[in-house]
């Protein structure tokens, strides 16, 4: 853990805080269970994976109230339970892959805290609270929100896939991959004329010196999974065009990565409506 964070152990929690968001009350109760945090303040359920619980709530820092996100990680199985042991957990995992993240120039929350519990052998948990990003939507939304409105939103719309573009090519360009680069894991913010990009749960979020094609596809995959009556076909080539611009290739294995991404996700698309039906 980095100089920017205070170590505070309690009787069966070790909890590190950032020096600039302090709050004895909050980090009692962070120290105490979840059932003391929820008495302490009023939790918003927010929608998450089945293997975490992530509530939103309101906590004052230096006279100010913030709005921020509390996410406990959950076992998913025996074999997640055993490598908690020989690993760093869940929590701290997303918080290095974050700092790892700026290092390289890209944005994610601002970590307020992570912290481990332990009751027993054989019962750990462990989270992270994150700073709520504000005036900031999901790509998705924003995408389908900016979609045949004004010729300002036109402008914004395009210009945001764009931006985004670049913003993952140059990612990749650097070795980067997403552990799970969906759109609603992303967060969108328009500054000066700029669209600026978080990148939530950051867990799984890795740095390779040389970017595997099959990792470079699983994201890109990912990211094209909206259907064609919220992006069409145009919108992709804006998005591949300036993320090939961040990655030196040949036309012949730019346009193989193209059709590659798009049967694939031509497929998956079909295979989830299937599903839905």
């Amino acid at each position: 853990m980095n100089s920017s964070y205070n170590k505070i152990r309690g009787e069966n929690c070790t909890l590190f805080v950032h020096k600039n968001f302090r709050n004895s009350i909050f980090e009692q109760a962070l120290l105490d269970n979840e059932e003391k945090l929820g008495e302490c303040y009023r939790l918003t359920t927010i929608q998450s994976s089945k293997f975490a619980r992530v509530y939103k709530l309101t906590v004052r820092f230096d006279n100010e109230d913030k709005g921020i996100y509390f996410k406990q990680y959950l076992c998913r199985s025996v074999r997640d339970f055993i490598k908690n042991f020989v690993r760093a957990n869940r929590a701290l995992r997303a918080f290095k892959a974050a700092e790892m993240l700026g290092d390289d120039g890209f944005d994610a929350p601002t970590i307020i805290a992570i912290g481990e519990s332990r009751y027993g052998l054989f019962h750990t948990t462990n989270f992270m609270v994150t700073l709520e990003i504000e005036d900031a939507k999901q790509i998705y939304q924003l995408i389908c929100d900016l979609q045949n409105g004004s010729e300002l939103e036109t402008k914004n719309r395009r210009g945001l896939i764009r931006a985004f573009g670049r913003t993952v090519g140059k990612m990749h360009a650097k070795g980067i991959f997403h552990g799970d680069l969906r759109l609603g894991n992303i967060l969108a913010r328009l500054e000066k004329d700029q669209w600026r990009f978080f990148f939530l749960d950051n867990e799984r979020t890795r740095k390779f010196r040389y970017l595997p094609m099959r990792l470079r596809l699983k994201n890109l995959v990912q990211i094209n999974m909206l259907p064609s009556n919220a992006m069409s076909n145009t919108d992709r080539m804006r998005f591949f065009k300036e993320y090939q611009a961040q990655n030196e290739e040949s036309n012949v294995r730019k346009t193989m990565l193209v059709e590659k991404v798009l049967k694939k996700t031509s497929k998956r698309l079909r295979k989830k409506m299937k599903a839905s039906r």
